[in-house]
């Protein structure tokens, strides 16, 4: 059994990079002689997350082992990277039959691939009745192409703009929150914004990279017109879609003006250049300010960061499901785990204990999470941004072969910043790019 195997026969199983995450010390899955209990004779239900899911912090593990006698929680993952580490090991681990959790994350974007052979995952349709949790968009996410229940929701992004009010007020800009989202209600005023800091020359860069910003102006683009983005379900490219050429448009054109800086996300310098001032603005979903900017960032800037709505609709960055392996040695108690662990309530407070903006619009109206605010952040109300930039937002539903095609155009765009692509072949070099992920997505490499 394959793990990918697309309607069309092809498998697009990625091969999993040498020292690769191993996802469970225990092995959950497979024909290995574990019975999955330990030596008290309890169930060990691994769940293998990615990033912060912020379960250890909400201390879910001793509150449902106490629910539950005879079940043993173990959470592992966090801090391991999504793309570069945990789903090549997961896609590795499933096609073997053996090495994944009992519980297992992905993100929102990889859904189309990872849900695409149904077999490989457990029927959740026992809890059909919380569709009521989600909106339709993320209800559906979570099912199969022959529209099995597989993965239930748990957080989303939002969008809003992070911004160093510091820097803004060195540069000569506005620098209250209200003033900063007026000045860049749309995207028109974030470029005359981005030129004014330019001119005022202060050394430091006003956007931090190029993808970033293309997250953002991608889905927003595609959501207010024909949703189309790089490529359709088919692996036609679509890179002369109105998104994906506006939004490059954009892209390029700040990087012209010397607005945008050379710092790929989650490299040393993007962290390090955000703990010492060195861009004023990035792209900014709920999980990104709690979990990445206020810890990278310290203490000494805490008052110095601050929140601002997104030019344009806002949007949405982010999302992610939990769902069950159906080769996995005790499968209906981990869907009663994973059931537990994306309700509203635990939504609410791993959005406390960590940030992560719930998925479930339930949660998203609790006043635990709509009344919030950010001390980190000079008393922004984070809740209130997140949530309005959600509700203005139409949501996109990603093809099997985007997760490959956004990789290379994104490799593509940090290769424009930093010069390594002339501008003027910016177009042509990810258009080979794209060419070459489809061909590997499509050939199993």
């Amino acid at each position: 059994m394959h793990l990918l195997k697309r309607q069309h026969g092809r498998v697009a199983l990625a091969a999993a990079a040498a020292g690769a995450l191993a996802l469970t010390s225990a092995c959950s899955g497979g024909d290995d002689g574990d019975d999955g209990l330990n030596k008290d004779g309890k169930i060990v239900l691994t769940v293998s997350t990615f990033n912060t899911f912020g379960y250890v912090q909400a201390g879910f593990e001793a509150e449902y082992e106490a629910a539950n006698e005879n079940i043993d929680v173990v959470f592992e993952g966090d801090g391991v990277g999504f793309d570069d580490a945990y789903r090549p090991a997961l896609e590795t681990a499933l096609d073997a039959g053996s090495g994944f959790g009992d519980v297992v994350a992905m993100d929102e974007q990889a859904t189309p691939q990872l849900f695409q052979n149904g077999d490989l995952w457990y029927d959740l349709s026992a809890y059909e009745s919380r569709s009521a949790d989600y909106t339709e968009n993320t209800w559906n996410l979570g099912h199969t192409p022959d529209d099995k229940l597989v993965g239930l929701g748990t957080d989303i992004g939002g969008m809003a703009m992070c911004y160093r009010a510091d820097l803004f007020e060195a540069a000569g800009l506005p620098a209250d929150r209200d003033s900063v989202a007026a000045a860049w209600a749309d995207w028109d005023g974030f470029k005359a914004l981005a030129q004014q800091y330019v001119d005022a020359d202060t050394g430091t860069a006003f956007l931090d990279n190029g993808t970033q910003l293309q997250n953002v102006l991608l889905s927003q683009f595609a959501g207010t017109g024909d949703g189309e983005m790089y490529v359709d379900n088919d692996g036609n490219l679509t890179l002369d879609s109105a998104a994906a050429t506006a939004s490059l448009d954009l892209v390029l054109e700040l990087t012209e003006m010397g607005a945008i800086g050379n710092f790929p996300t989650w490299g040393e310098e993007w962290f390090a250049a955000m703990a010492e001032g060195g861009y004023a603005v990035t792209p900014c979903p709920g999980w990104m300010a709690t979990a990445v900017i206020e810890p990278n960032s310290g203490e000494d800037n805490a008052g110095k960061w601050d929140m601002a709505a997104a030019p344009g609709v806002a949007g949405n960055w982010g999302g992610s499901f939990l769902a069950v392996p159906a080769a996995g040695k005790h499968t209906e108690e981990a869907a009663a785990l994973a059931s537990w662990l994306t309700e509203p309530e635990q939504q609410i407070r791993v959005f406390e204990a960590v940030g992560n903006f719930p998925s479930s619009p339930a949660a998203q109206a609790d006043p635990r999470v709509a009344d919030s605010s950010s001390e980190y952040f000079s008393g922004a109300p984070t809740g209130q941004i997140l949530s309005a930039s959600i509700q203005s937002f139409q949501a996109l539903e990603y093809s099997y072969f985007h997760p490959p095609v956004k990789g290379a155009v994104e490799t593509t765009i940090n290769g424009i910043v930093d010069g390594s692509v002339p501008l003027e072949d910016a177009r042509s070099a990810i258009q080979s790019a794209a060419e070459d992920a489809i061909q590997l997505a499509g050939a199993g490499l």
